[in-house]
């Protein structure tokens, strides 16, 4: 018989032990998650919390600031965001397989990118404030430092740079994590919301960041540094925005605005004791222009090679050194500036320009004084911008602590994005910055894809544009092979009334007759233009345009068709001239084969990718884009998203007031 141990457990004691073990892991882990659960939502509530103190804090701008309490802050949403990563860790595995859940399922989905990007926008922040520290303490209105502003803002940023350097890493990693995120419209309307506002900050972060990283050189921390300011005219059209209508320069040192001097553009030039030469062919034959003078060196749309040879003739006109770069300004510019920093004030004037008046006393500056004869006009039109241009350097110099940063961030990245201002610098690695964020106002095609810029030239020395609109139409049927035939239907109207007048160029003695300075807009628009398309891109057929002697400078006919022309490296361009009188309509069309404007991945995935890109100073206008994919293909994506598909025909309506991209993926 045997007999069992004394202590060896039951089955029945077994499943009871078991039962209590089961009951004990239970409790620990409701306590765990409960014990998470509170770190959570006590995390949760602080980040809350903490966002509602950034968005005082924030609202007070620059000057009511406390810098070492928004550097504390930042610190505290970094610790709580981590902790937060921290805390909900363990369940990031599961969250991929939640979409299922009610409503809040499409958020948790996508919770590791959004820690992700979480992180690393406070990380990016954190940098940011600890290298800008000091330049926010001097913005303080009990700052008593000797130094201007800008002064300590250029060697605070010089200073600043591991930190700056540490904040565009960091700040690569949020535009990783948003990227992964992709599209948010099934995500709850609130987190749609933020999506939307961080989307708009997004390019505006990542452009200033890069920006600040050569913003000292610029600013003369390491040697002074001259720039040459080109004031242009809208309102009579020029290649890089419009006629010139005065120039500058200023000189940075330290940060400090050393020297500002700003004179009439027909000042520049020293024609009577210096030989100049002749001008481009165009400005020859249709203005009847003899000496290649700054005024009109603003040629070529690829503002680089026009700031060359503004500079260069700037220094020649007035015997000064080399300069460090240009500043290319219209009047649109002025005005988002004005909106950005506030009133300022002529006071030998006692006029108090805001963003409501700007652009009506400009003009009026412009306009005939009783008494004055055309040569006093052309003379002193432009005298209005000097003090102009000296008073803006006082605000900016007096009251910098004033302004609004964000508006002045927003403003000027809607400046350089429509062109109404552009930057361009001799110094490569400040310009190579500058290419990278596209401020330079290059013409610039990708290889292998298509590219087009309508370029319009005033040259009836008037303000006709200020009536004159346009709309473009242009046609890509993709061949199979990657080349496209493409079709360009462009349409100009002058929307002032017929007067009656006959269309002749403006001369001196029109010039002593004129009451004002609209009277200038009211006239006939000689347009001289320029397309420019892929390199290699043959004309097929164009418009014949014809401007009768009678209307023409040089009193003879003018008729032919458009010239193909190699004035740009990688691109050609198809130039035409004609005459649209006040009142009527022109259509200039142009029909072309494009070279191979498609590439092919791996996966056999054929993509076609179109820039269009704005010309400087110019009114926004329409563009009806169609696309016909190749016969035997199918549509995967395009973006921005067609307006219409009918099979494998696309349509897109596109705004050209900034560069547009289009882009079509198809197999």
């Amino acid at each position: 018989m045997t007999t069992a141990e004394p202590f060896a457990p039951t089955q029945r004691n077994k499943r009871k032990y078991i039962w209590l073990a089961i009951l004990l892991l239970g409790l620990i882990v409701v306590g765990w998650l409960g014990l998470k659960t509170w770190r959570i939502a006590r995390t949760a509530q602080s980040l809350l919390e903490r966002r509602a103190e950034v968005e005082t804090m924030a609202a007070g701008g620059l000057a009511h600031l406390d810098p070492e309490r928004a550097e504390q802050l930042i610190m505290g949403v970094r610790q709580d965001v981590l902790t937060l990563k921290k805390e909900v860790a363990p369940f990031m595995p599961l969250m991929p397989h939640l979409g299922w859940v009610p409503k809040y399922g499409s958020t948790l989905v996508i919770a590791p990118q959004l820690l992700d990007l979480a992180e690393a926008g406070v990380d990016t922040a954190a940098y940011a404030v600890r290298g800008l520290k000091p330049a926010l303490v001097v913005l303080q209105p009990d700052s008593n430092t000797e130094d201007s502003a800008l002064t300590v803002l250029a060697r605070t940023l010089a200073q600043a740079q591991p930190d700056l350097r540490a904040a565009n890493e960091s700040f690569a990693r949020v535009l990783a994590a948003r990227e992964a995120i992709g599209d948010t419209r099934g995500l709850p309307g609130q987190v749609q919301d933020l999506f939307a506002q961080a989307d708009e900050w997004l390019p505006l972060a990542e452009d200033g960041l890069q920006f600040v990283l050569v913003a000292p050189q610029m600013m003369g921390i390491d040697g002074p540094r001259s720039y040459l300011i080109v004031a242009q005219n809208e309102d009579e059209l020029r290649p890089t925005g419009g006629f010139i209508s005065g120039a500058g320069i200023i000189t940075m040192a330290d940060g400090r605005i050393q020297d500002f001097s700003f004179t009439n553009a027909y000042n520049v030039d020293n024609y009577l004791e210096k030989p100049y030469d002749i001008p481009p062919e165009p400005l020859e034959k249709f203005m009847g222009l003899e000496l290649f003078l700054f005024r009109d060196a603003n040629f070529w749309p690829n503002f680089p090679t026009s700031a060359e040879k503004l500079m260069d003739l700037y220094s020649y006109g007035q015997d000064v050194p080399p300069l460090d770069g240009a500043i290319a300004i219209d009047q649109h510019f002025l005005q988002l500036l004005i909106e950005a920093i506030g009133p300022v004030t002529i006071a030998e004037d006692n006029l108090t320009l805001n963003a409501s008046n700007l652009t009506s006393e400009l003009r009026q500056a412009w306009g005939v004084q009783e008494g004055q004869n055309a040569q006093e006009w052309v003379n002193s039109r432009k005298d209005f911008l000097g003090p102009f241009a000296a008073a803006i350097k006082e605000k900016i110099e007096t009251d910098f602590g004033s302004v609004d940063p964000v508006r002045l961030l927003t403003n000027m990245n809607t400046a350089v994005q429509t062109k109404h201002l552009q930057v361009y610098s001799r110094h490569p690695q400040t310009e190579a910055v500058l290419d990278e964020l596209g401020w330079n106002g290059r013409l610039a095609a990708s290889p292998d894809s298509d590219f087009l810029a309508v370029i319009d030239t005033n040259v009836g020395y008037s303000k006709a544009n200020v009536y004159v609109e346009k709309t473009a139409d242009y046609q890509v049927q993709l061949d199979g092979d990657g080349r496209a035939s493409a079709n360009l239907a462009l349409h100009y109207t002058h929307t002032y009334p017929d007067n009656g007048q006959p269309c002749t160029h403006y001369n001196l003695a029109v010039y002593n007759q004129l009451p004002d300075y609209l009277t200038l807009a009211k006239a006939c628009y000689w347009n001289y233009l320029r397309i420019y398309v892929p390199e290699g891109s043959q004309l097929i057929t164009s418009t014949v345009h014809t401007i009768p002697g009678e209307a023409h400078i040089f009193d003879q006919t003018w008729q032919g068709p458009a010239q193909t022309l190699a004035e740009t490296a990688g691109l050609t361009t198809f130039a035409n001239y004609f005459l649209l009188p006040m009142g009527q309509t022109i259509d200039s069309q142009y029909e072309y084969q494009l070279p191979t404007v498609v590439t092919t991945d791996e996966d056999g995935r054929k993509t076609y990718q179109l820039t269009v890109q704005q010309q400087a100073g110019n009114h926004p206008y329409p563009l009806m884009l169609t696309v016909t994919l190749p016969e035997d293909t199918q549509l995967i994506t395009a973006a921005p998203a067609s307006t219409a598909v009918n099979g494998r025909v696309l349509q897109f309506k596109l705004t050209v007031d900034t560069d547009n991209q289009v882009t079509v993926q198809y197999r």
